[in-house]
């Protein structure tokens, strides 16, 4: 094909393949290597085992895709707004083209159980080099350094077919995380792997994330703690191996964009907490933009919960896909939610922007939580208060089921309220949602709650 630029990885020898799917780009194999679902809460009918692949272009692909297991008639390419449709099916073999870059597609033979997970990465600009001295390089291979510590101005570089089978300590200026490989948690137990999470920034600025595929951290995976002036872009996730598997916790950050990623994760996808970081730094100007988030039992969002902070403020969230999210999570009163703003300890959270979001709901009863909460996390057992939050052209589509899909806003006293809510195009299986709808619970020290 004209102006096509193609790049694939073979897998390093003694990774785990999986034979449920075959890929070929433009006729060049790529390799799948298969994933798993280990916490006996994660059985079916919550997944089961998936498959990934990934590969760099530029240009209009074609792909092949096969499956040795079953049939791809009635194939779902999600997220659905990428409007990528099969050319062709037959029995097990489709064909589909390709022509943006990034392009992180979920092919569901059968919703999500077994998925092919595919990474189509923009080409690499400029990568390292292995003989800089301030670079961190690990070539194609299965590498296990244990620890990797990085600081002021360095890099640590995954080149595409390697598997590092480490951690990730962070802490301080300039520093780059990059490359096209995976970085991979699996050979250590819940929360003793050898670093506080398979990538933690501690106390860091003007920190880039780009390109990576992280895969089973043991613990939560992405953490910014007292960070400042965070890039993560084209970036990949896919955690479901144990219990606290988030996907990104943003802790006494400011300053962050997350943008053209991925997010498959057990626990909360993307998480808002503080924890009293650089003295208790607010968390302000978040922007996650082009992004799609699955969740595979808790929450998609969750914002507050641990609120030892100066605020929460200026959050946006914009131009979405929720793939799946699940919520037979049940914890005492933690309702199970797509989205929960659950401010407490007297934290304010205020400035916060959904637009352009589109979930695929399968049926669950709650979407939306907007309600100060105090739960087991929190050490000041005091509410916090919400204000200026709007959801802006918010599309549910999938299983309708009565009024499920429900939106609750509740103050719960004159002290910890919800203020000035703006539901505007929040469209529920074809119907705009209005303030008397069925689906809507507004209640306690509530006001000015607008939806139109």
């Amino acid at each position: 094909m004209h102006d096509v630029n193609l790049k694939a990885y073979p897998a390093p020898e003694g990774a785990k393949l999986s034979d449920d799917y075959t890929v070929k780009v433009n006729g060049t194999q790529v390799d799948v290597y298969r994933g798993e679902i280990y916490h006996q809460t994660m059985s079916p009918p919550f997944g089961g085992p998936y498959s990934f692949a990934y590969f760099d272009f530029s240009g209009t692909v074609e792909l092949e895709v096969g499956s040795s297991k079953q049939w791809l008639r009635d194939v779902v390419i999600r997220p659905e707004s990428k409007g990528v449709k099969p050319s062709h099916v037959y029995r097990g073999t489709m064909k589909f083209n390709l022509t943006d870059a990034p392009s992180y597609l979920s092919i569901e033979p059968d919703a999500k159980h077994g998925p092919l997970l595919l990474f189509a990465n923009p080409l690499e600009k400029s990568a390292p080099s292995p003989n800089d001295a301030n670079v961190k390089y690990f070539g194609p291979g299965i590498h296990r350094p244990g620890a990797i510590e990085l600081t002021d101005n360095e890099t640590l570089y995954i080149a595409g077919g390697a598997v590092v089978k480490g951690g990730i300590h962070a802490e301080g200026r300039n520093i780059k995380i990059l490359g096209r490989g995976i970085l991979d948690g699996i050979d250590h137990p819940w929360f003793q792997g050898p670093a506080k999470t398979i990538i933690d920034l501690d106390h860091c600025e003007n920190v880039l994330v780009d390109g990576i595929i992280i895969k089973d951290g043991w613990g939560w995976n992405l953490n910014m703690r007292g960070c400042k002036d965070v890039t993560v872009r084209n970036f990949k996730l896919v955690a479901l191996r144990c219990m606290n598997n988030d996907g990104i916790d943003i802790c006494n950050t400011r300053d962050v964009l997350i943008e053209d990623s991925f997010i498959r994760s057990e626990d909360d996808c993307i998480a808002i907490k503080g924890f009293g970081f650089a003295d208790r730094q607010a968390v302000d100007n978040v922007l996650v933009r082009r992004t799609s988030l699955w969740n595979d039992r808790a929450h998609v969002w969750r914002i507050g919960c641990e609120c030892r902070a100066e605020a929460m403020r200026n959050i946006t969230f914009k131009d979405i896909d929720v793939l799946h999210y699940v919520t037979n999570y049940w914890n005492g009163d933690d309702l199970p939610t797509c989205v929960s703003l659950q401010p407490a300890e007297d934290m304010p959270l205020e400035n916060v922007l959904f637009e352009d979001i589109r979930i695929n709901h399968e049926g669950q009863e709650w979407v939306f939580e907007i309600m100060p909460k105090v739960t087991q996390w929190a050490e000041k057992k005091t509410f916090g208060t919400i204000r200026n939050c709007t959801f802006r052209n918010i599309s549910l589509t999938g299983s309708f089921q009565g009024n499920y899909g429900k939106i609750k806003v509740h103050g719960p006293d004159p002290e910890h309220t919800v203020v000035n809510v703006l539901f505007e195009n929040v469209v529920r299986h074809g119907e705009i949602t209005k303030q008397d709808s069925p689906s809507v619970e507004v209640s306690g020290h509530a006001k000015d709650i607008v939806f139109k």
